[in-house]
């Protein structure tokens, strides 16, 4: 028997990992598909793999237990999975206002820190154009100004939804991860350091960058 879901990838990009997080909490029997990025034969630009999703990036999900049916973007895939797969609702919520509770902060990674961090990291590390030293300066104070957000909820929260692991977790540690790659001091912010490292050293946590190709120390 086949793997439930094939998940396309790429390297350990924090999109992507944050579903082969919730694989694996969910022991999901998967397939990753890893791509490259522009349109050769295996990018995420490539005709073939626009067929696939029309924004060209990963990550996608194919589900083979529902007609091979396609979902893409990440915050759409993690409510897909956890709709279809968590039948406790542990990871989704079990009531209206546990899901909402999840809701909104996932849906706070996806408009605030994934964008912001997002290009802080591509004008530091990825363009090759200098500019101005105010577009680092605004990525930079944004991130920060989030970070700020995340630290103030977990002074009385142990994770950022719920009393327990939920897909608004997954959801932001990959940005978590990502900050000692792109010169985010996420030292500065004490409760998200130690939420962070609470997260790092999970089992599924572990087996997910493993998977990936990259080691959680």
């Amino acid at each position: 028997m086949g793997p439930k879901v094939t998940l396309f990838t790429l390297s350990v990009a924090p999109n992507p990992a944050k579903v082969v997080i919730l694989l694996e909490e969910l022991g999901i029997e998967y397939r990753i598909v890893p791509k490259e990025v522009g349109n050769g034969p295996n990018g995420v630009k490539n005709d073939d793999f626009l067929r696939v999703t029309p924004n060209g990036r990963v990550p996608a999900l194919i589900d083979h237990t529902n007609e091979d049916f396609i979902v893409w973007e990440s915050g759409a895939i993690l409510l897909y999975v956890a709709e279809r797969f968590d039948t406790t609702g542990s990871f989704i919520g079990k009531t209206l206002k546990e899901r909402a509770e999840v809701w909104q902060w996932l849906m706070f990674q996806l408009s605030g820190i994934g964008p912001m961090q997002g290009q802080h990291y591509f004008f530091r590390k990825s363009n090759q154009v200098k500019v101005d030293q105010s577009v680092y300066d605004r990525y930079l104070n944004e991130t920060y100004r989030i970070y700020g957000v995340l630290e103030k909820q977990l002074e009385t929260h142990e994770w950022i939804g719920l009393d327990r692991f939920t897909i608004a977790d997954m959801a932001n540690y990959p940005w978590l991860w990502l900050a000692d790659l792109c010169d985010i001091e996420r030292s500065k912010f004490p409760k998200v350091e130690a939420y962070f490292r609470r997260i790092k050293s999970l089992p599924s946590v572990i087996r997910a960058y493993e998977k990936l190709g990259a080691k959680t120390e």
